[in-house]
């Protein structure tokens, strides 16, 4: 048979944990709601002599960020040098590129052309701005 001093510390452990349990339970719904967002895009963003259109995309931080690449006339590339973003992608005719990410830096990011298919491609600018969210 079970001693009383068995008993009474099972109680106790059961009340601990249950107590334990329905904390976590509390906190759970009590922590605030992440800051990340929902999607936003896709954004297609096209390529062509020497131009991006649109040359300007506008997110909220922490939007996830999905954009279809797609290169009109000849290959061309998508990069951002940021060390938040490191982004460098390259869509040829007929095979555009879908990317996505988080926008976690708040601020003016330029995006060009990295390729040299073309003398022009070095002039192709468009610009990422990350907007702190209210």
């Amino acid at each position: 048979m079970y001693s009383r001093r068995w008993t009474v510390a099972a109680v106790v452990v059961f009340v601990a944990l249950a107590g334990l349990a329905g904390w976590r339970v509390a906190a759970a719904r009590a922590a605030p709601a992440p800051a990340f967002q929902q999607s936003k895009g896709p954004i297609n963003v096209h390529a062509r002599k020497y131009s991006y259109t649109p040359s300007r995309i506008e997110v909220e931080e922490g939007d996830l960020v999905t954009i279809r690449f797609e290169a009109d006339d000849i290959p061309h590339g998508f990069t951002i040098d940021d060390d938040a973003y490191r982004i460098s992608k390259r869509a040829a005719p007929g095979h555009p590129v879908v990317f996505e990410f988080r926008a976690e830096k708040v601020g003016t990011f330029p995006y060009y052309c990295n390729l040299a298919a073309d003398p022009g491609c070095k002039k192709m600018r468009g610009e990422l701005v990350v907007r702190r969210r209210r």
